[in-house]
């Protein structure tokens, strides 16, 4: 394909157009199709310490001057292109580098929240904590703009505005469920869906706050070409997903108002140490896990009926050679949460067999050979579709994302970051629940992102923490562990 000329409101560079990938084009067909609903991802990163606003916009000026950094001045344009196979032109949305784009206008101030204001949430945790979260509430309601560089930085600031530290105890935003305390700074990180899948804002944090290594994602060198039974498994998992899921009545009826967020943090060790025993992954303990907490929180709907409920979870179809690339390359997979099963380690037996079922089954093959493809011609109301399915709720009670950790350490205008908490889309009005893992280094950070009308949905992220807890002192599926007793005191 041939870029000839472009249509562009500002000045552009010719020299570092891009097409849009199918997970790009499926985004940017909802956002056209569904005027004022938008699909945004993030992360909230609590620092060590405070920084000024104008610090923070000259660590970001320097930072995107930078000739690795070029991706993020990438905006969406309409350019004319002349494809290989075809004589004649045609229009198309492409990614385009407008290397002076005002910095200024992409990082700003937001007042932290009053008590007062805070207390709308309702739920009785840290001040501190309760007031970052009705920040964060607030900022998520804000889209991100995809007529410029569709990505923006906040920064909390106290509220006199003249300071950009805001003083905050923990990151836990869930009481109890945090572990350890400082004072220091926050500062959100927000983009659009259509620019980033998880992969990528962990890749424009890097190049926003990292060093000048290339952090390992754990991305695969390459993918084989699906088979025969690969398509026909494929098929399958699509028929699967349209399958109805358990509607529960705690959800409180249909999804109504704004994303509510909560969460909580452990160290990577925690969950690494479950999965050790109990012979599964960090992925199913995770899911056991969030399956553990929706029963705990829904404790009424599973005395006498023990039918899951199904999660919809992302599957990254990223190839290492596109860890440079600030795009979406996902696809998904329904999962069944063993919710009805009263057993911690059965949950997660459970759980490990569904995942390695998944994994034998070649999940993700045709998926990344065939997307491309089809999404060149599928119409805007089919990539529409493919893009909102996460929020049809009597096919999947909510999204579970898994985006691993990022390499650190981060630093933002020399104040370290001491905590990653990622911030899921919700589709305000159509889904009830999202959850995410995210984190940085050896620290993860479990998210909740519910709509307003979810009842108690803020005990999720302790009750998320209290599963972990349980699965680390419950002895796996077959296998005793030997009490272990106090020694006691020894006679001299």
């Amino acid at each position: 394909m041939t870029l000839v000329d472009t249509v562009s409101k500002t000045s552009y560079n010719r020299a570092f157009a891009r097409p849009l990938t199918a997970g790009d084009r499926a985004y940017l067909a909802f956002h056209k199709l569904n005027p004022g609903e938008f699909q945004d991802v993030g992360a909230v990163l609590f620092l060590d310490g405070p920084v000024e606003l104008a610090d923070l916009r000259a660590h970001i000026a320097e930072r995107v001057r930078q000739p690795r950094a070029l991706m993020l001045t990438d905006r969406l344009e309409t350019v004319t292109v002349r494809p290989t196979d075809r004589r004649s032109t045609v229009t198309e949305t492409h990614w385009v580098s407008q290397p002076d784009m005002d910095v200024d206008a992409h990082v700003v101030a937001v007042p932290l929240p009053t008590l007062e204001q805070a207390e709308r949430l309702g739920y009785s945790d840290a001040v501190g904590d309760r007031r970052i979260r009705a920040a964060i509430d607030q900022i998520a309601t804000w889209p991100t703009d995809t007529t410029t560089q569709p990505w923006k930085i906040y920064l909390i600031c106290d509220s006199t505005g003249t300071s950009g530290g805001a003083s905050f105890d923990g990151a836990s935003g869930g009481g109890p469920a945090g572990r350890g305390t400082t004072s220091g700074s926050v500062v959100v990180y927000r983009t659009s869906h259509i620019a980033q899948d998880g992969a990528a804002l962990y890749r424009a944090l890097h190049l926003l706050f990292g060093g000048d290594d290339d952090p390992d994602i754990g991305l695969p060198a390459s993918i084989a070409r699906p088979k025969a039974a690969d398509y026909l498994r494929f098929v399958t998992r699509g028929l699967n997903v349209l399958a109805p899921t358990r509607v529960l009545d705690a959800w409180g009826g249909p999804p109504q108002g704004p994303a509510r967020h909560t969460w909580t943090t452990a160290d990577l060790g925690e969950i690494r140490a479950a999965a050790r025993r109990h012979n599964a992954t960090v992925n199913d303990v995770y899911l056991a896990a969030l399956a553990g907490a929706i029963r705990t929180w829904s404790e009424f709907e599973w005395r006498n009926d023990d039918r899951p409920v199904h999660a919809l979870m992302p599957v990254s179809i990223r190839l290492a050679a596109d860890q440079n690339v600030l795009s979406n390359y996902t696809s998904g997979v329904r999962v069944a949460l063993p919710c009805g099963e009263p057993d911690a380690a059965h949950r997660i037996a459970r759980l490990a067999e569904v995942t390695k079922g998944l994994k034998r089954g070649g999940i993700g093959l045709v998926e990344h050979h065939l997307f491309p493809a089809v999404a060149q011609r599928a119409t805007p109301r089919m990539l529409s579709y493919a893009a909102s399915f996460g929020g049809r709720t009597h096919e999947l009670a909510m999204v579970a994302t898994n985006a691993r950790t990022v390499g650190g350490p981060l630093h933002v205008a020399g104040r370290k970051v001491t905590e990653l908490i990622g911030t899921g889309p919700l589709l305000a009005g159509r889904q009830h629940l999202s959850v995410a893992l995210f984190g940085v280094g050896d620290r993860v950070g479990i998210s909740f992102a519910a709509s307003e009308s979810v009842p108690n949905h803020e005990r999720l992220a302790t009750l998320w923490r209290h599963e972990l807890d349980e699965m680390n002192r419950l002895a796996p599926i077959g296998v005793q562990v030997p009490h272990q007793r106090h020694p006691g005191s020894r006679a001299r």
